[in-house]
């Protein structure tokens, strides 16, 4: 009997330390643990960058060089240029000063037509030239605007405008001495219109007509050209001293309203809705691309202005 009850007990003994091995033992060894997702610490997302239409443009970073360039320049104006248009408004009737800008309006129809084909506008170049024939022939000579009374359009392009539309940045906003406010694009624009139009200036006509010399011809073309400007500067007397006592920033007037002018130009979006004062101290999103220049109308005396 004894040899049957060790026989028993030890049985008995392994399979309770058995049980003990299997009810004890790890979660893995019965049943299946349950998934747990390892701890990590989250990595940083790096910075959305901003969409390329925020992204902020300054048109003018070369504000104090040109600030500088503008005070001098108003001081021309008003000590002997504003004083000057004065005199010849008093003196010159006000039908003769609109003969005048009729007359060198047509000289730069030739230069007109060539940018207007460059933009590829046949309709426009087309209507050039009958703006030329018509006031050239029935205007004595474009002192009379004989072709916007019989309602040909009236085209206003330059080589600015031309590189504008062919996708050349108009770069950084400049105020020149003497003559103004360009862009680096519009002012390479001005170089070669006015080479292209030096025909209108610098003709055989002083010479052997005028039987003047090299020197009297040189003279009496910059005299020509100073007419010209000294004529619009008469005609817009009232409008920039409107514009100089409205403004409490006048160079920030000026700027923008030029940059806006171009713009609207070469987009040929003048017939937008004018801006407001108010708008011409402020640059919108849409300023931040290539152009002068936003969607604003500027009438004939504006567009002349720009030339000025």
């Amino acid at each position: 009997m004894q040899p049957a009850r060790s026989v028993t007990f030890l049985l008995a003994f392994a399979l309770f330390c058995l049980g003990c091995a299997t009810g004890s033992g790890a979660p893995g060894a019965s049943e299946t643990a349950p998934d747990v997702a390892p701890q990590t610490t989250p990595a940083t997302a790096p910075p959305t960058p901003p969409a390329p239409s925020m992204v902020e443009y300054d048109p003018d970073p070369w504000e104090p060089m040109n600030r500088g360039i503008f005070a001098f320049n108003e001081k021309l104006d008003n000590y002997v240029l504003e004083p000057t248009a004065k005199a010849w408004d008093f003196v010159v009737p006000g039908i003769a000063q609109t003969g005048l800008r009729n007359f060198f309006d047509n000289l730069r129809i030739p230069t007109i037509f060539v940018n207007d084909l460059l933009q590829g506008k046949p309709d426009a170049a087309a209507y050039d030239v009958l703006r030329l024939l018509y006031n050239s022939f029935f205007g004595l000579g474009g002192f009379i605007d004989i072709a916007t009374m019989v309602d040909i359009p009236k085209s206003d392009e330059d080589f600015g405008q031309t590189l504008g539309v062919w996708g050349v940045p108009s770069g950084p906003y400049l105020m020149v001495p003497l003559l103004g406010p360009y862009t680096i694009r519009s002012g390479f624009g001005q170089v070669v219109d006015a080479t292209a139009s030096s025909y209108a200036y610098f003709t055989p006509f002083w010479t052997q007509i005028a039987n003047l010399s090299e020197l009297g011809n040189a003279g009496a073309s910059v005299g020509f050209k100073a007419v010209e400007l000294l004529n619009l500067r008469a005609i817009y007397l009232e409008e920039l001293e409107a514009s100089r006592l409205d403004a409490f920033d006048y160079y920030v007037f000026i700027r923008n309203a030029y940059l806006q002018n171009r713009r609207a130009r070469v987009l040929d979006q003048t017939d937008a809705p004018a801006a407001s004062a108010d708008e011409l101290y402020y640059f919108d999103d849409e300023m931040s691309g290539d152009d002068d220049d936003d969607d604003f109308d500027y009438d004939d005396d504006e567009e002349d202005f720009d030339d000025f």
